[in-house]
């Protein structure tokens, strides 16, 4: 029986797929307008932001045409009562209404606004025009089986299947948050769904989260697909979690999560790159990042990873993050604690491979500092800590 439930699921998921491939908003959006005035067309374009423009107000489309923005609205919905009963139209409104229906139920029933678009327009083009044609779609043609989520304190804007209760969504992202506040970490989407698949919450409550869309969870690779797919539509929807440049999942305000100082994009930038980088390089991967309005500059940067402990001076404008290995000082200050901690006498290659582990230097300043007697001394062909 699970099994050509199974069979069901993927040929179901096929004709989903297809249909996704097949969706183009702007077929839609010529249909719609071939069966309008040019008054009508001209008030939805503008009401909507369709056709690359900028959303107006009922106020700013009345005024251009002399009318009360009351009259606006009702031609509004005059024109959007006559577009749904459009015959030409009933066969991709209902296919598409299926599509977005389907994606909603593998993502748990519920998904933030963009995440969803994203969803719909893998197969098409996700421009800003397919995107705001779509949000036109889904929001004003789509049946009442489909309901807008508001932005609220907890959760950013989006859609959900009428069937979902909200207070379910609210107990899963309360849970999500417990998980990562309790052990004051950022972590990776796999170790969240995992630990909230181990959730006392979860396994009491599995029924109730899953029912609506799936069976419940057996184990199989499938099965593991859904969870992800909800417990990151959870996180996505969520306002008060979000993800780093990292991919890594924590609270919002978190400093590594949301940085506002440039201390902490640095941090951010040199951990995503994984090796060290020049002052500059840092300064425009910050500004290409786009953290915020705010623009980064060469000479601020630099004075950021100079007082910042984080941050260790590894070659001619080259940092590196302590965390790494690296440690602060002269090539000579990293070659006496190289054969302090080493507690034997090293051969030149020896230091030298050492010494690069930790500093983008020439091997001839290494040497160099190798021939300072007050702090080196050679036995034989190595060289030691000189006697003080």
């Amino acid at each position: 029986m699970e099994e050509e439930k199974s069979i069901l699921n993927k040929i179901i998921q096929s004709k989903i797929s297809k249909d996704a491939y097949n969706y183009n908003a702007n077929d839609i959006l010529s249909l719609i307008f071939n069966n309008l005035s040019e008054k009508e067309k001209e008030i939805i374009v503008r009401r909507f932001g369709l056709e690359g423009g900028e959303r107006q107000t009922l106020e700013e489309i009345g005024q251009k045409h002399n009318i009360t923005r009351e009259r606006i609205r009702q031609i509004q919905s005059s024109v959007i009562k006559k577009i749904k009963t459009l015959q030409d139209l009933q066969e991709q409104l209902s296919s598409f209404n299926n599509i977005v229906k389907r994606i909603l139920s593998e993502y748990g029933g519920i998904m933030e606004e963009n995440h969803l678009l994203d969803e719909l327009l893998r197969y098409s083009e996700n421009t800003p025009e397919f995107r705001q044609a779509t949000t036109f779609i889904i929001s004003e043609l789509l049946d009442d089986e489909i309901e807008k989520v508001k932005k609220t304190e907890n959760l950013l804007g989006g859609w959900k299947l009428k069937m979902l209760n909200l207070e379910i969504t609210h107990e899963v992202i309360k849970t999500l948050r417990e998980i990562i506040e309790n052990e004051n970490k950022l972590h990776q989407i796999e170790e969240l769904i995992e630990k909230f698949r181990n959730h006392g919450y979860f396994n009491e409550n599995q029924e109730k989260i899953l029912s609506p869309f799936y069976n419940q969870l057996n184990g199989d690779s499938e099965d593991k697909e859904r969870l992800e797919k909800l417990v990151l539509s959870h996180l996505n929807i969520s306002k008060n979690i979000d993800k780093n440049i990292l991919n890594e999942w924590g609270v919002k305000d978190w400093p590594t999560v949301t940085p506002k100082r440039m201390g902490d994009k640095v941090f951010l930038v040199l951990k995503k790159s994984g090796k060290p980088m020049h002052f500059t390089e840092i300064t425009n991967a910050i500004n290409l990042v786009n953290f915020d309005k705010k623009i980064a500059y060469p000479a601020t940067i630099h004075n950021e990873l100079i007082l910042d402990d984080r941050f260790v001076l590894v070659g001619r404008g080259i940092y590196a993050l302590k965390e790494w290995g690296y440690e602060r000082g002269t090539v000579t200050d990293v070659i006496t604690e190289i054969l302090t901690e080493k507690k034997q006498a090293l051969s030149k290659e020896q230091i030298v491979n050492e010494v690069l582990k930790k500093r983008i230097v020439k091997k001839s300043t290494i040497y160099l500092a190798l021939t300072n007697k007050n702090k080196f001394k050679k036995v034989g062909d190595l060289y030691a800590l000189a006697d003080k």
